[in-house]
């Protein structure tokens, strides 16, 4: 059912085999959260259930050690509520929780100013860092690869459709009763 490999995840964490006996806060290791921002969506209405459970596991293994690592950016500050460990929000913090510490930081000024501000406290605190790969060696060439008439067509063709597609997405978000991230629905159309 529904939640049971979170179940078998705990129990396979907690499980004390001289005791024989599955004791949730026993556990203390790492839990590493590769590809955390797939838990980004914790904010969202509704809650993805990839956040719901990486928020859980966090909750239900309370000393553990967590560590979040992806190579996705934080583009929007509601993305980093599943990151409760961070220790930006909770006990021992200025934030009672997410919602008090996202209101403060979007009270400092600008979007993209605030979350360089973040980062840049992040680092300082020893709880953030990030690396980018050089291109030091690379070598690129641009070719050009001349179309058939087929594939040429074939291409029109593809657009015209992304083109009907983008107008009815358009016309559906027009109707007075549709509900749902604008954003999301159009990064989706993007990103397709």
């Amino acid at each position: 059912g529904k939640g049971k490999r979170l179940e078998d995840i705990i129990s396979w964490l907690t499980y004390d085999k001289q005791k024989e006996v599955t004791e949730d806060d026993s556990f203390d290791g790492c839990i590493v959260f590769d590809e955390a921002h797939k838990a980004k969506n914790l904010c969202a209405d509704p809650p993805t259930t990839t956040g719901l459970m990486v928020l859980e596991l966090q909750d239900r293994l309370p000393r553990g050690r967590v560590l979040y690592c992806s190579a996705t950016g934080v583009s929007d500050l509601k993305q980093m509520s599943y990151a409760t460990r961070l220790g930006l929000w909770g006990p021992g913090t200025n934030f009672q929780n997410f919602t008090s510490f996202r209101y403060s930081l979007e009270q400092r000024g600008d979007g993209v100013g605030a979350m360089e501000l973040l980062a840049l406290e992040m680092k300082q605190a020893g709880c953030f860092i990030a690396r980018t790969l050089s291109w030091d060696g690379s070598e690129f060439l641009s070719l050009k690869a001349p179309l058939t008439p087929e594939q040429t067509a074939t291409y029109d063709r593809s657009m015209g459709w992304w083109q009907v597609v983008r107008t009815e997405i358009k016309a559906a978000l027009a109707m007075p009763d549709m509900k749902g991230s604008h954003t999301m629905i159009w990064s989706q159309y993007w990103s397709a």
